[in-house]
């Protein structure tokens, strides 16, 4: 488009050079020149009007062609002006985090073991005679019998017998499962980090409100995955400032997920602690 611009600047200019020089006698197009040419002749001839209108007609056909490029510029300059389409984009990462450390060094915590109750020990001890202790003769002197014809009644020495069934047992409320913070492997989702990222790209929809307004950020996601896999406790940790729209599509969308693989611990499943984030971006 420069390049057409420069072209007709030097047309222009030569035009105008040539009807300013027109005085000049070898100029074909000069005015004096013509004057002796067709003098006593008549000037209606074509080749007179030819010679004499040349140059207006010369610089009226540049004006005209500058205009036009003009206008074609400008028009192409006001449509490519106008903004593209927006494309809405949320791009998942699926890394763990701490949200509440940023650029922090991961401190790493030995893990949560259960300890197993103690068991209760016996231990028998045999009773230690001592031989040497000296051992006192007791004796028993005879009873004096009584012999009588008479029945006396008979004292009932011993009352009713109590059972004593000791204290009452205490039913203990069942615990609440743990939930691990660290664990020795961490929960997953079915085919890996590649398949959460496609399942989230393709169902996290990006909020009309949000697009429209240009609203842009990161939602920050924590949630629990049992030791069966399945996902509870969805919330967000940090959301998008103006764009509760956005916080509630993102626990949507990953409370939808089917079951995770467990995370473990020495071999076995247990619950735990995942962080995750999407950022909401147009392009």
């Amino acid at each position: 488009m420069i390049a057409i611009f420069i072209i007709t600047g030097l047309v222009a200019a030569f035009s105008l050079y040539d009807y300013f020089s027109s005085k000049s006698w070898q100029q074909v197009t000069s005015s004096d020149r013509n004057a002796i040419v067709f003098e006593n002749r008549n000037h209606e001839y074509g080749a007179y009007q030819i010679r004499t209108d040349y140059n207006k007609r010369l610089i009226w056909i540049v004006l005209a062609v500058t205009l036009l490029i003009g206008a074609a510029f400008t028009t192409y300059k006001i449509v490519q002006g106008i903004e593209e389409p927006i494309k809405e984009e949320a791009s998942v990462d699926l890394t763990a985090f701490a949200p509440d450390a940023e650029e922090e060094e991961e401190i790493v915590e030995p893990l949560d073991q259960e300890i197993p109750p103690a068991q209760q020990t016996f231990q028998f001890i045999a009773p230690v005679i001592d031989n040497d202790a000296t051992e006192e003769e007791v004796q028993i002197p005879d009873p004096t019998v009584a012999v009588s014809t008479e029945t006396q009644e008979g004292n009932d020495a011993f009352g009713e017998v109590v059972k004593d069934e000791g204290e009452p047992t205490q039913t203990e409320k069942p615990k609440e499962p743990e939930v691990f913070e660290y664990v020795e492997e961490f929960a997953e989702f079915p085919g890996g980090p590649a398949a959460l990222k496609k399942y989230l790209g393709e169902n996290i929809i990006y909020p009309p409100t949000a697009v429209e307004l240009g609203v842009q950020g990161t939602v920050y996601v924590r949630f629990i995955v049992s030791e069966r896999g399945n996902i509870s406790n969805v919330r967000v940790t940090k959301g998008i400032p103006d764009c509760d729209e956005c916080s509630e599509e993102a626990i949507r969308v990953f409370k939808s997920m089917p079951d995770w693989r467990p995370a473990k611990n020495n071999g076995k499943n247990v619950n735990s602690y995942f962080n995750s984030k999407v950022t909401f971006k147009t392009q």
